[in-house]
């Protein structure tokens, strides 16, 4: 297990970088203060920054002992708890308008207050897990989601994220408290 942060940036995908836009679009990116790194998980762009706590556990085990469906859920329900640890109740759900959406959100009165991913390996017939979430613990959910939503444009993309899709869990605390 591996709690971590990381300087203000966005990670995006290897298809993503495959894009012929790519190098002008992370060079346009890093000039605004958001440097670009590749990741080797799917899904679209994320941000990392201070204030996001990255939050992975990797699993090794016999290829037939791993279910990942059910190990990702067992890594998404330890987030629920530790959320309502803190008074937060949160379960997993696709949220529609939030940059890399999936069914392994972690949300909360329906905004995304984490991202997950999930990456395998097969060797030698073991299997290797690594799960991953990004959790907005503070910080300005509006500045991530412009630094993504320019970045993807000039890949070419137009995706219509909506920021009330997104918050962060120092604002569901208020709002538990």
């Amino acid at each position: 297990m591996r709690l971590w942060t990381n300087s203000r940036c966005l990670v995006t995908t290897r298809r993503f970088a495959r894009m012929d836009r790519f190098a002008e679009a992370a060079a346009a990116s890093s000039a605004r203060g958001w440097p670009v790194f590749v990741r080797a998980s799917g899904g679209t762009t994320v941000v990392h920054r201070p204030g996001i706590l990255n939050f992975s556990v990797y699993d090794i085990a016999p290829a037939e002992a791993i279910d990942i469906t059910a190990g990702f859920e067992r890594f998404t329900r330890r987030l629920i708890a530790g959320f309502a640890d803190v008074g937060v109740t949160a379960e997993t759900g696709s949220i529609a308008g939030s940059y890399c959406d999936g069914r392994f959100n972690i949300v909360s009165g329906g905004q995304k207050i984490a991202g997950t991913a999930c990456l395998v390996r097969k060797r030698g017939g073991r299997i290797g897990v690594l799960a991953h979430a990004a959790i907005s613990i503070d910080g300005d959910t509006h500045a991530d989601l412009a630094a993504i939503t320019e970045f993807e444009r000039a890949l070419g993309f137009d995706i219509p994220y909506v920021q009330a899709a997104h918050t962060n869990l120092a604002a569901r605390i208020r709002v538990a408290r």
